[in-house]
């Protein structure tokens, strides 16, 4: 469980390659997905646990991140040409996590990620112990989950959320307006699953502006914490991510009873095909419920 030995050009990388396609993959999942749902606009979307993809799957996923990420400027695609990376790097951690997809039905492309990672701990250790293996987000900001979290809580109760996006060169459409709605909405649903647990929480980093404020508007309580990121490695793959002029902060996610309602409200939108901004409709949902 690696990348391939015969690494794709930089210039594939930046516009060139195909779409990465997943012809037939429901077929060929292990079981039920946490999330399944099909778009008036012909969008299959699925939260599927990595154990439950045939390998030939899990390895385009680590694709499709990859070159999305090489696209917007936040991977280095000489260093992705040079080290002959076809996917990005991953392991058999992989398998724990959940994968959020959406998929053209017609075509079979993926057209939108996002993904829950649980803990890189080999077996459940608290925050606090010495072995605890730092999630992405303690590694970039230099902090301590144990001092925000409890040094007792458990690492398996704790889960981030990262690499929410839609595919860069997917042509304008209600369908692609609409993906990073459902990604948001399959992705929150995992989120929901693992938060039923005593003290779990979600973790990550966005900009307030972005991807926190939508997080609240979903029905997350959401707490930043103020931390700055450590200056990048130049040779870390993804160095160029943190050349940006907004800043984005550490987050905590937890709920606090909205996110059921508001996630199955959001469903009830994105299924109706209504035209109009489905964000305007989630702030009025939230105003009246306070």
């Amino acid at each position: 469980m690696t990348t391939a030995p015969t690494g794709l050009r930089t210039d594939e990388l930046l516009g060139r390659a195909d779409p990465v396609g997943l012809p037939g993959l429901e077929r060929e999942l292990a079981g039920d997905p946490l999330f399944r749902a099909v778009s008036p606009e012909g969008l299959l979307v699925l939260t599927v646990r990595g154990s439950q993809l045939p390998p030939w799957a899990l390895d385009l996923v680590y694709r499709f991140r990859l070159v999305q990420y090489v696209r917007r400027g936040w991977a280095d695609a000489a260093a992705v040409a040079s080290r002959g990376l076809r996917t990005e790097p991953y392991d058999a951690f992989a398998l724990r996590d959940f994968h959020t997809l959406v998929i053209e039905e017609g075509t079979g492309w993926l057209r939108g990620y996002g993904t829950l990672a649980a803990a890189r701990d080999e077996s459940a250790l608290p925050l606090g112990d010495p072995g605890h293996r730092p999630f992405v987000v303690e590694r970039d900001y230099a902090l301590r989950l144990a001092d925000h979290l409890g040094a007792g809580t458990s690492s398996s109760r704790v889960w981030e959320g990262k690499r929410l996006v839609r595919d860069d060169a997917m042509p304008r459409s209600q369908a692609a307006v609409s993906v990073p709605r459902w990604v948001y909405l399959a992705w929150a649903t995992a989120c929901l699953e693992v938060l039923g647990d005593e003290g779990a929480a979600i973790v990550g980093d966005g900009k307030i502006e972005g991807a926190v404020r939508q997080l609240r508007l979903l029905g997350f309580s959401t707490r930043t914490l103020d931390a700055d990121p450590v200056e990048p490695d130049p040779a870390d793959l993804f160095a160029p991510m943190w050349d940006q002029q907004e800043r984005s902060y550490p987050f905590v996610l937890t709920d606090e009873g909205a996110l059921r309602p508001t996630l199955a409200y959001l469903r009830s939108v994105l299924t109706s095909g209504a035209e109009g901004s489905v964000r305007a409709r989630l702030v009025d949902f939230m105003e009246a419920r306070t």
